[in-house]
């Protein structure tokens, strides 16, 4: 029974590699999540989505004043 768990567990690397991808993965993960909560933080007024979209009413209305002027 030894044997046969050698040779199934034998391809796996070292305990050490496995911890260490693990740690490498969590701090990946971290600096990923800590970037996108940093940019949110910062995001300037005009930048959100529904600043974007109250730009575009504005100046399509402003685009059919001066339509309706000329």
């Amino acid at each position: 029974m030894e044997n046969f768990f050698d040779n199934v567990l034998g391809f796996l690397p070292q305990r050490s590699i496995v911890w260490t991808a693990l740690g490498s993965a969590l701090i990946v993960i971290a600096f990923q999540k800590g970037s996108q909560k940093l940019q949110e933080f910062v995001k300037l007024p005009y930048m959100e989505e529904e600043n974007q979209q109250k730009r575009k009413e504005i100046l399509g209305q402003s685009g059919k004043d001066q339509q309706s002027k000329s």
